[in-house]
């Protein structure tokens, strides 16, 4: 039904191109990024680079209708370092594999057309139907190194600037992982699988049945101080996840955040037999604390993360990433329980005529479960400090806009007993990790 009125309407704006009063506007990135991972003694160390980008044409033809369209393209510069294999844990790269999915994408290329799209404005309401990106806490667009485009159906409703109102219809997504657009259900257990409550490696993939993925969301600024946000994920057969995140505004710059999430099994969890199940949890609840603080061109922030023991905690990383409050790049905690996470982060920023700069370092602690609970553990990683820095350069000087340099660098330490099991270490702990990133955009 909804790919008929996907085609339907895409029909009746096509119909319209004669009519067209204002030019289309094309936007652009390009961005070459080389990442590696050092891992502790003999252990093997992973390396790529890729070079991916997208055109993005969008045409307004009128008050109430515009079309765009978006196509993507991925380079690998060899992809002999994916494919290696530790010789004494059997295990490949996990982030550099993130950019290079070796099990679903062949030779040294792929592309990838994430946004195929009409919208229609009327007033203070929007649809757009068709392949569409959007960004929502727990399914959003990371750009690297496809984007998670949805396909299906995107209602928003803006009666004023207090309240905003959105439902989505989703029959289709194309993971970030392999930019192909496929079933709810197909979806989900592309990377990062793990094991199952029972110890085996997870049987999910390939397993999933679930057909639609309604998500809706209301935005309310209840006052000056305070606003709500609340969002509800029902993926069929599978979940219901929901979020709640008010924010409190102080003076001087400080605000006070907290998110609850709770989700409840819904179906067969995915599969009928429990060994192919995708969530096996009856239900599972997290919730998190953030104090901030904006002072001129800083930013402070002390973060509080909790994953009860209630069940494993479960939202797709094919989706996107995480909505925790205590989230660092390269770390995941989605698929475990019994999580306490403690993150404190500084951020700065330098902008004149010439630049824009931004540097920010993150430390956190994080209790995880004992690594070979299987119950509560899903990727056997251990309880770690984890530490970052990033700095990224923008110049402003004519010749040089639209270009951007920024170094990620992270290490990750043991803070846990894994006695001689050398694959409970690798890519996760006693880690350094390097991110190179060049980009340019238009």
């Amino acid at each position: 039904m909804i790919k008929r009125i996907i085609c339907i309407a895409l029909l009746l704006s096509a119909s319209v191109v004669a009519s067209a009063q204002e030019s289309g506007e094309l936007s652009g990135l390009f961005r070459t990024r080389y990442m590696r991972t050092d891992n502790r003694g003999d252990l093997t160390n992973y390396s790529v680079w890729v070079s991916f980008g997208y055109l993005k044409y969008e045409h307004k033809f009128n008050d109430w209708l515009s079309l765009g369209a978006q196509g993507n393209g991925l380079v690998n510069f060899g992809i002999d370092n994916i494919t290696k294999r530790d010789p004494l844990t059997g295990a490949g790269p996990i982030y550099e594999g993130n950019l290079w999915n070796q099990n679903r994408m062949e030779g040294g290329h792929e592309f990838a057309l994430p946004q195929l799209y009409a919208t229609l404005n009327f007033d203070k309401h929007k649809i757009t139907l068709g392949r569409f990106l959007r960004d929502t806490p727990a399914i959003n667009a990371e750009v690297w190194p496809f984007p998670n485009a949805l396909q299906g159906i995107w209602y928003e409703f803006d009666p004023n600037e207090k309240l905003k109102v959105q439902f989505g219809g989703i029959h289709q997504i194309a993971p970030r992982f392999t930019g192909r657009f496929e079933g709810i259900g197909e979806s989900i257990g592309q990377v990062g699988t793990g094991v199952g409550v029972d110890g085996n490696p997870s049987g999910y993939p390939g397993n999933v049945d679930a057909d639609f993925l309604a998500i809706a969301n209301v935005n309310v600024e209840i006052s000056e101080k305070l606003s709500l946000d609340v969002w509800n994920y029902f993926a069929d057969n599978i979940s219901n996840s929901l979020l709640i995140e008010p924010t409190l505004k102080f003076d001087e710059g400080f605000n006070l955040k907290t998110i609850l999430i709770y989700q409840r099994r819904v179906g067969d969890g995915g599969n009928a037999n429990p060994s192919l199940r995708y969530f096996s949890s009856s239900s599972a609840t997290y919730y998190g604390l953030r104090l901030e603080k904006k002072q001129n061109a800083d930013l402070f922030q002390l973060n509080f993360s909790r994953i009860s023991d209630d069940g494993r905690l479960l939202l797709p990383r094919e989706w996107g990433k995480e909505p925790f409050y205590a989230f660092q790049r390269r770390t995941r905690v989605e698929g475990f329980q019994d999580v306490t996470t403690i993150m404190g982060k500084w951020q700065r920023n330098w902008d004149d005529e010439n630049r824009n700069m931004r540097f920010y370092t993150s430390l956190s602690w994080s209790s995880l479960p004992n690594p070979n609970d299987a119950l509560r553990s899903k990727l056997k990683v251990p309880s770690n400090i984890h530490l970052d820095t990033s700095l990224k350069y923008e110049p402003k000087t004519s010749g040089f806009k639209g270009f951007s340099a920024e170094v990620y660098t992270a290490y990750r330490f043991l803070n846990d007993e894994i006695g001689g099991d050398e694959s409970l270490r690798i890519n996760k702990v006693d880690i350094f990790h390097l991110d190179l990133i060049l980009s340019y955009s238009f």
